[in-house]
């Protein structure tokens, strides 16, 4: 029996929440994660995974879907219908990807347009998803040259990668468009990670350890983190393996004094604390709801830290005028590296917000700079592939900043090989891998 056919009354209501994620996300009313947090208590648990799957699967086949929408419509909706239209990438998202019987999704969609008070559209939209199962090979062949269908992905985007990365664009693009490995950051202060992956082992857990981080595995198949043994006890987080480098970059000691600015969702904050006992730790987040988050981690881990709920560039807002000794500055950025985490950048993210984008960061460093000690280290990182926001930001505050300069990055951790990502004009950048790290940008400095 197909999966969609037990509940229909609750089905529906998955369907419904995602139709109302996926119009907000079209439009630009906050991220996926950001609709998911908010609208996943309106669904039973056991279908939030179908909720999800929904949610995150249009959002990365969207320009694909949104061609093969486009094509078969003779006039686009108005915006005051995106919510037909976020049905209609749901209709096809089902029959072209999911297990759904063409019949149900047909008619399941259909319905939904009544449950949206437009049964005007039922007849619009029951002939579009027909004329698809019937052409659907043909239709497919015919849009398959255009460059957004072909690789899936926004068309602006694959210019900036063919022109910024020729020789890894079909890398970044394949590992972009699959589904993230799931890596777990084991806490090296309570358990060693050949110990950890024992008793996943014992468990029926298989996993395999990250090449670059002495704390990373990655799980075979993905588990709910309730599965992992002594999750509750602080003795492992979920986390990306590129993102695990910072806290092996600074290399933390006791009794040293540390800011992480932009500091959510604080798995780099919980990675300093457990790798330099007894730090004194700063972190500082501008959104309230992700602060909540960055605490519950901490206290889960067992740490203290000083939380501040602040714009990590209106330093005179929250700076006690004590300098640090190492900073950690992951900015904001267009998460271009970690697009299969964060699909609706396919719909969402445009030329003009990398523009701005790097004005922020410029300001955010400049400012974070100056409660930097003379002697100590700042640590740049995005997860971006943008030369703008990463190694041409850097180059700009080189040249701006008399005091600054750049050192190698295992200046503070000598041990640790630098054999992960490749050097660029400044820093490192490491791409997106399948089943392996997102892509991550980080370069050290040192103020003189």
């Amino acid at each position: 029996m197909n999966h969609k056919d037990s509940a229909p009354s609750i089905q529906h209501s998955a369907r419904q929440v995602a139709i109302e994620v996926i119009t907000n996300i079209l439009l630009q009313q906050g991220s996926l994660s950001t609709q998911l947090a908010r609208h996943q208590a309106d669904v039973a648990s056991e279908h939030i995974p179908l909720l999800k799957e929904l949610c995150f699967g249009v959002c990365r086949q969207y320009p694909k879907l949104n061609s093969i929408a486009l094509h078969l419509l003779a006039h686009p909706f108005e915006e005051k219908d995106t919510d037909l239209y976020a049905t209609l990438l749901l209709g096809l998202y089902q029959l072209s990807y999911m297990n759904t019987p063409d019949h149900a999704a047909v008619n399941e969609t259909v319905e939904a347009c009544r449950l949206l008070k437009k049964d005007w559209a039922t007849k619009l939209m029951n002939a579009v998803l027909r004329r698809f199962q019937r052409e659907a090979d043909d239709i497919i062949a015919s849009l398959e040259s255009t460059p957004s269908v072909e690789y899936n992905q926004p068309k602006w985007l694959l210019k900036r990668y063919i022109k910024h990365w020729p020789e890894q664009f079909e890398a970044i693009v394949d590992a972009s468009n699959t589904h993230p490995p799931m890596c777990i950051r084991i806490n090296e202060s309570q358990v060693s990670r050949e110990t950890y992956q024992e008793q996943l082992n014992e468990l029926g857990i298989k996993s395999y350890p990250g090449d670059f981080s002495t704390s990373a595995l990655y799980l075979k198949n993905a588990v709910r983190v309730g599965e992992l043994p002594s999750f509750e006890e602080g003795f492992v987080s979920v986390q990306d393996e590129a993102a695990q480098l910072s806290a092996h970059i600074l290399n933390p000691k006791p009794g040293e004094k540390i800011l992480d600015a932009c500091a959510a969702p604080g798995g780099k904050t919980g990675h300093l604390l457990e790798k330099g006992n007894g730090i004194d730790l700063t972190a500082v987040e501008l959104e309230p709801w992700r602060m909540e988050k960055i605490e519950s981690n901490i206290e889960r881990l067992g740490f203290n830290a000083n939380l501040i709920c602040a714009d990590a560039g209106a330093t005179d807002s929250w700076w006690d005028g004590e300098q640090f000794d190492k900073v950690l500055l992951d900015v904001p950025c267009s998460a271009t590296g970690v697009i299969r985490r964060n699909p609706d950048i396919k719909i969402n993210r445009k030329p003009a917000d990398i523009d701005q984008l790097v004005l922020i960061q410029r300001e955010i460093l400049s400012k974070v700079w100056g409660t930097l000690k003379s002697g100590g280290y700042l640590l740049y990182a995005t997860c971006s592939l943008m030369p703008e926001e990463n190694e041409r930001q850097i180059q700009h505050f080189l040249e701006h900043q008399t005091d600054a300069k750049e050192v190698a990055m295992n200046t503070l951790a000598p041990e640790f090989a630098l054999e992960w990502g490749i050097p660029v004009s400044h820093g490192r950048q490491l791409f997106p891998t399948i089943e392996g790290h997102d892509g991550f940008y980080y370069c050290l400095l040192k103020k003189s």
